[in-house]
């Protein structure tokens, strides 16, 4: 492996990302999709001592300007700021100017350094000395829309003004990747293909490969005690599990809970784990419970969604013992799949183009979009006993590790050097 901070002209990176995904400390807490895959390449980055620090950002509508805070803790820099849309925009942009300033030095030598932004919030306001790239994570409402209707856009988005309005926001961060020259951190090739198709600038995408690999001596939790009991299950039994961050339209998690009650129906035994939404928001978790006929309610246990290293403690309890069922309609990646896959768990997947995990798997992890479908590929599986073998998590580990992954990160990190390479225009 190439040891990035080797450069004579070292570029050090910074990430510009919503401070709610980072509590205190980046590796504390639930992380998942843009942000884990963001967080992912931080470790990478401090790994090879090429990583400037965090710019938090939130907004505060009591301000009238910008507010700076400036912290370390161990041994990274945090720099917040506070802002919100109301304030003059040459006042944020001077504000990440001072930001990215006090992280581009370390033991009083100035580096070059890269912005890279998690979401295109911030992306209008960044100070133009500066090279950056941003992570556009989608979903994009157009896309969505593209694959099925405005009707059903609407409905994904919450309502009509939401869609309308992200839509909007969309088109300006585009528009801005397109006139500015910014980069484009690619996580996948739906979302790469998508802003082809809008006009951005084939040479400023980098892909970066998706950074899942088996996790090894990972260090277990000890499982939430309602997981615990409900997972002892009789010798003829087996598991149907998912998790999400939002149990929200685009997971449709209604095809899973109708996909099981029919297999109960037809008396096959089967427990169902869905994992999602915060511990505090009852209200989806209740409304899919009401789907479930009383009498199979038992075999059910719909629960808040769990922070990393719980949620890979579950994946090692019910390791060859259970199939993990993405049920989305649409997703930019979904990862949380492909590490249940890695990690031992025979994963199925909606045979959709617009479900980017769905790439990964073979034709016989993929079910056509409907109950029937599904219910009878998990007859299928249970039949043939396949989530005991590990014929997938092998397929899989060949696509997906963390060499393949450390090599993308390599292959972008030395283009960006090369042609970002120039003095800060800026002193402190």
């Amino acid at each position: 492996m190439n040891d990035l901070s080797s450069s004579n002209k070292k570029m050090i990176i910074a990430i510009v990302i919503n401070e709610k995904y980072i509590s205190n400390h980046y590796t504390d807490g639930f992380k998942v999709g843009a942000t884990s895959f963001t967080l992912k390449m931080v470790d990478y980055f401090i790994k090879q001592q090429i990583f400037a620090g965090f710019i938090l950002y939130k907004r505060d509508e009591s301000l009238l300007a910008p507010k700076i805070e400036q912290s370390k803790i161990d041994g990274i820099k945090y720099i917040k700021i506070f802002f919100n849309f109301s304030m003059n925009s040459e006042d944020i942009k001077q504000t990440l100017t001072k930001g990215l300033l006090f992280l581009s030095i370390n033991n009083q030598q100035e580096s070059n350094i890269f912005a890279y932004y998690q979401t295109d919030t911030l992306l209008c306001y960044h100070p133009s000395n500066f090279p950056c790239g941003v992570t556009h994570h989608g979903p994009f409402v157009e896309d969505f829309q593209r694959h099925y209707s405005q009707e059903e856009a609407c409905q994904s988005f919450e309502n009509k003004d939401k869609a309308l309005h992200l839509y909007k926001q969309q088109s300006i961060g585009i528009n801005t990747l397109i006139d500015k020259g910014y980069y484009v951190i690619q996580h996948s090739k739906l979302q790469g293909d998508y802003l082809i198709s809008k006009r951005v600038h084939r040479e400023k995408i980098k892909q970066i490969n998706p950074p899942m690999f088996l996790h090894e001596n990972y260090e277990l939790k000890s499982l939430n005690p309602d997981i615990s009991h409900f997972l002892k299950m009789d010798k003829n039994e087996f598991l149907l599990f998912t998790a999400v961050a939002r149990l929200d339209y685009f997971k449709n998690i209604e095809l899973l809970i109708n996909s099981s009650v029919s297999l109960l129906k037809k008396g096959i035994p089967t427990r169902t784990l869905i994992l999602g939404d915060e511990e505090k928001y009852t209200f989806r978790r209740d409304m899919l419970y009401s789907m479930i006929p009383i009498e199979y309610r038992k075999y059910f246990l719909i629960s808040h969604k769990l922070p990393h290293k719980e949620l890979f403690s579950v994946f090692n309890a019910v390791k060859k013992k259970a199939i993990f069922v993405c049920t989305s309609r649409y997703e930019t990646l979904g990862i949380t799949p492909l590490e249940a896959a890695l990690n031992g768990i025979y994963t199925i997947v909606p045979n959709l183009s617009c479900v980017e995990a769905s790439t990964y798997f073979s034709s016989e992890d993929k079910f056509e979009y409907d109950i029937i479908s599904l219910t009878k590929k998990i007859i299928s599986i249970y039949n043939k006993k396949l989530f005991a073998f590990d014929i997938q998590q092998k397929n899989i580990n060949t696509l997906l590790s963390k060499d393949i992954f450390e090599e993308s990160v390599n292959r972008f990190y030395e283009e960006i050097s090369i042609s970002c390479n120039h003095p800060l225009s800026y002193v402190i």
